[in-house]
Protein backbone atom coordinates (compact mmCIF):
# COMPACT_ATOMS: atom_id res chain seq x y z
CA UNK A 1 0.00 0.00 0.00
CA UNK A 2 1.04 3.28 -1.13
CA UNK A 3 1.53 5.65 2.10
CA UNK A 4 1.51 8.87 0.11
CA UNK A 5 -2.43 7.75 -1.50
CA UNK A 6 -4.56 9.79 0.16
CA UNK A 7 -8.30 8.35 1.98
CA UNK A 8 -10.07 10.10 -0.44
CA UNK A 9 -9.28 8.25 -3.15
CA UNK A 10 -10.32 4.81 -1.71
CA UNK A 11 -13.41 3.85 -3.22
CA UNK A 12 -16.68 3.70 -1.51
CA UNK A 13 -17.46 -0.06 0.20
CA UNK A 14 -20.12 -2.20 -1.43
CA UNK A 15 -23.51 -2.05 -0.37
CA UNK A 16 -25.50 -4.53 1.43
CA UNK A 17 -28.81 -3.30 1.95
CA UNK A 18 -30.80 -0.14 2.75
CA UNK A 19 -29.87 -0.23 6.40
CA UNK A 20 -25.82 -0.76 5.55
CA UNK A 21 -26.56 2.41 2.97
CA UNK A 22 -28.01 4.79 5.17
CA UNK A 23 -25.17 3.98 8.24
CA UNK A 24 -22.78 5.06 5.21
CA UNK A 25 -24.25 8.11 3.99
CA UNK A 26 -24.57 9.65 7.73
CA UNK A 27 -20.81 8.28 8.31
CA UNK A 28 -19.58 10.04 4.62
CA UNK A 29 -21.74 13.54 5.29
CA UNK A 30 -19.71 13.87 8.56
CA UNK A 31 -16.80 13.05 6.93
CA UNK A 32 -17.29 15.71 4.02
CA UNK A 33 -17.85 18.04 6.77
CA UNK A 34 -14.59 17.42 8.94
CA UNK A 35 -12.89 17.85 5.04
CA UNK A 36 -14.68 20.96 4.16
CA UNK A 37 -16.30 19.60 1.32
CA UNK A 38 -19.38 21.43 1.51
CA UNK A 39 -20.25 20.96 -2.28
CA UNK A 40 -20.05 16.70 -2.17
CA UNK A 41 -21.83 17.21 1.34
CA UNK A 42 -24.60 19.10 -0.18
CA UNK A 43 -24.94 16.36 -2.78
CA UNK A 44 -25.98 13.89 -0.12
CA UNK A 45 -29.42 15.88 0.44
CA UNK A 46 -32.83 15.90 -1.60
CA UNK A 47 -33.59 18.95 -3.54
CA UNK A 48 -36.22 19.48 -0.72
CA UNK A 49 -33.78 18.74 2.15
CA UNK A 50 -34.64 20.66 5.52
CA UNK A 51 -31.57 20.94 8.05
CA UNK A 52 -32.35 22.00 11.49
CA UNK A 53 -31.00 22.76 14.67
CA UNK A 54 -33.66 23.20 17.32
CA UNK A 55 -32.81 25.81 20.00
CA UNK A 56 -34.78 23.69 23.05
CA UNK A 57 -35.88 19.86 23.37
CA UNK A 58 -38.76 18.83 21.46
CA UNK A 59 -38.77 22.33 19.39
CA UNK A 60 -41.08 23.32 16.78
CA UNK A 61 -39.26 25.09 13.80
CA UNK A 62 -42.94 26.46 12.91
CA UNK A 63 -43.55 27.64 16.17
CA UNK A 64 -40.68 28.88 17.69
CA UNK A 65 -36.87 30.02 17.01
CA UNK A 66 -34.73 27.26 16.28
CA UNK A 67 -30.39 27.71 16.03
CA UNK A 68 -31.06 27.00 12.76
CA UNK A 69 -33.38 26.25 9.97
CA UNK A 70 -32.65 26.18 6.92
CA UNK A 71 -33.76 24.61 3.46
CA UNK A 72 -31.51 23.53 0.14
CA UNK A 73 -31.90 27.14 -1.16
CA UNK A 74 -30.25 28.51 2.24
CA UNK A 75 -27.76 25.86 2.32
CA UNK A 76 -26.75 26.78 -1.07
CA UNK A 77 -26.42 30.46 -0.04
CA UNK A 78 -24.39 29.49 3.04
CA UNK A 79 -21.88 27.37 1.44
CA UNK A 80 -21.53 30.12 -1.61
CA UNK A 81 -20.57 32.65 1.53
CA UNK A 82 -17.87 30.67 2.92
CA UNK A 83 -16.30 29.89 -0.23
CA UNK A 84 -15.72 33.66 -0.59
CA UNK A 85 -13.46 33.51 1.91
CA UNK A 86 -15.22 36.86 3.45
CA UNK A 87 -17.18 35.49 6.01
CA UNK A 88 -15.94 36.94 8.81
CA UNK A 89 -17.14 34.24 12.08
CA UNK A 90 -14.41 31.55 9.75
CA UNK A 91 -11.44 33.07 9.27
CA UNK A 92 -9.90 31.18 9.03
CA UNK A 93 -11.90 28.16 8.98
CA UNK A 94 -13.78 25.55 12.03
CA UNK A 95 -11.88 22.50 11.67
CA UNK A 96 -14.17 20.01 13.20
CA UNK A 97 -13.93 16.34 14.02
CA UNK A 98 -16.74 14.17 14.34
CA UNK A 99 -17.33 11.15 16.27
CA UNK A 100 -20.50 9.15 15.75
CA UNK A 101 -21.77 6.35 17.54
CA UNK A 102 -25.08 4.41 18.47
CA UNK A 103 -26.71 4.90 14.84
CA UNK A 104 -29.89 3.00 14.51
CA UNK A 105 -31.80 2.64 11.61
CA UNK A 106 -35.74 2.31 11.11
CA UNK A 107 -38.51 2.25 8.71
CA UNK A 108 -40.32 5.17 8.49
CA UNK A 109 -42.79 4.64 5.24
CA UNK A 110 -42.19 2.86 2.41
CA UNK A 111 -39.65 4.96 0.65
CA UNK A 112 -38.36 6.64 3.86
CA UNK A 113 -35.86 5.15 6.45
CA UNK A 114 -35.15 7.15 9.38
CA UNK A 115 -32.01 7.11 11.49
CA UNK A 116 -30.57 8.07 15.15
CA UNK A 117 -26.76 8.96 15.25
CA UNK A 118 -25.13 10.02 18.70
CA UNK A 119 -21.99 12.52 18.10
CA UNK A 120 -19.18 14.45 19.85
CA UNK A 121 -18.36 17.05 17.60
CA UNK A 122 -14.19 18.48 18.48
CA UNK A 123 -13.81 22.06 16.87
CA UNK A 124 -10.61 24.00 16.63
CA UNK A 125 -10.43 27.79 15.51
CA UNK A 126 -7.60 30.05 16.54
CA UNK A 127 -7.00 29.14 20.15
CA UNK A 128 -10.11 27.92 20.99
CA UNK A 129 -10.92 23.91 21.03
CA UNK A 130 -14.77 22.74 22.19
CA UNK A 131 -16.57 19.85 22.30
CA UNK A 132 -20.39 19.03 20.87
CA UNK A 133 -22.36 16.19 21.91
CA UNK A 134 -25.80 15.81 20.78
CA UNK A 135 -27.77 13.36 18.64
CA UNK A 136 -28.78 13.95 15.12
CA UNK A 137 -32.10 12.47 13.58
CA UNK A 138 -32.23 11.75 9.97
CA UNK A 139 -34.97 11.27 7.47
CA UNK A 140 -33.47 9.73 4.15
CA UNK A 141 -35.89 9.06 0.67
CA UNK A 142 -35.54 7.39 -2.24
CA UNK A 143 -34.16 9.04 -4.95
CA UNK A 144 -33.57 7.90 -8.62
CA UNK A 145 -29.65 7.66 -7.68
CA UNK A 146 -30.15 5.95 -3.99
CA UNK A 147 -31.34 7.01 -0.78
CA UNK A 148 -30.56 10.82 0.16
CA UNK A 149 -31.24 13.01 2.97
CA UNK A 150 -34.14 14.98 3.10
CA UNK A 151 -33.90 15.57 7.05
CA UNK A 152 -31.06 16.64 9.30
CA UNK A 153 -31.85 17.39 13.05
CA UNK A 154 -29.03 18.49 14.84
CA UNK A 155 -29.73 18.08 18.74
CA UNK A 156 -27.62 19.99 20.92
CA UNK A 157 -27.21 18.67 24.52
CA UNK A 158 -27.28 21.74 25.48
CA UNK A 159 -29.29 23.73 22.81
CA UNK A 160 -31.09 25.91 25.63
CA UNK A 161 -27.63 27.57 27.00
CA UNK A 162 -26.25 30.16 25.09
CA UNK A 163 -24.07 28.93 21.95
CA UNK A 164 -20.29 30.15 21.11
CA UNK A 165 -19.54 30.20 17.32
CA UNK A 166 -21.72 27.83 15.43
CA UNK A 167 -21.07 29.12 12.18
CA UNK A 168 -20.31 26.17 10.40
CA UNK A 169 -22.31 23.03 9.22
CA UNK A 170 -22.58 20.68 11.96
Amino acid sequence: MRLDRQFSELGDPPIKNVEEECERLIKCEARLIDTGDFEQWLALFTHECLYWIPARRGGDPRREVALEFHDRRRLEDRIARLRTGSAYSQIPPTRTCHLLSNIEIFVVEANEVGARANFVIHTSRLTVQRALAGWCGYVFAQEDSGWKITLKQVNLLDSDRGQENNSFFL
